[in-house]
């Protein structure tokens, strides 16, 4: 199996790593210039390789971090990814009790979902626990790491690919939408209540 990064973040940095010790192919394109990262993956060894947007998206999980600045354009200048798995990350979350509500509240997965209606998208997320005197390992075999998604066969080929690797993938799908649906009837609750009171008047 190929993998394609597109973006260069702390944890697609990991997962390239990784993905090269499991004996995956990896194609990295950067959109900022792969001239600013060559020199750490050349040191990777030759599963690993530079590509251009076009290489790096014809592979079978192809993995997006871009800044929302960037994004729409980004995703303008990829080809036709109708029917391809995007694993979308964006920036950690430092508060794991606040996972739920991070990734209601996330744009660039709206706006990723929205741009590329055609493609599977799974959204990856790596919440860190700031205690003190805690050491993360962010290289420790066996880490949580969350995704969700509503395509089911995708979520399956994400969480073997994360076995692989050696991460421990927690699908967090249905936990969201149970979250999701007691936030719309909260919502829902609160708007018959407004209606009602502004009737009473």
């Amino acid at each position: 199996m190929r993998i394609g990064i597109i973006g260069i973040g702390s944890l697609t940095m990991e997962l390239a790593f990784r993905s090269v010790r499991a004996g995956y192919k990896v194609k990295i394109h950067n959109p900022r210039g792969n001239s600013l990262v060559r020199d750490v993956f050349e040191k990777m060894g030759s599963n690993i390789q530079l590509s251009s947007m076009e290489q790096a998206s014809d592979t079978e999980i192809v993995i997006l971090f871009v800044p929302k600045e960037d994004l729409q354009q980004v995703i303008l200048s990829m080809p036709d990814m109708s029917g391809k798995l995007i694993v979308h990350t964006s920036s950690l979350i430092f508060n794991p009790k606040l996972l739920l509500s991070g990734i209601t509240n996330s744009m660039t997965y709206k706006t990723t979902a929205s741009m590329l209606p055609e493609a599977h998208i799974v959204k990856l997320f790596n919440p860190v626990n700031l205690k003190r005197n805690t050491l993360i390992n962010h290289n420790k075999d066996d880490k949580k790491i969350f995704f969700t998604g509503d395509h089911k066969d995708s979520r399956n080929c994400l969480r073997a690919f994360l076995k692989n690797i050696h991460f421990s993938p927690i699908d967090i799908s249905g936990r969201l939408h149970l979250h999701n649906n007691g936030m719309n009837s909260k919502t829902g609750a609160a708007a018959n209540f407004a209606a009602k009171a502004k009737g009473s008047f």
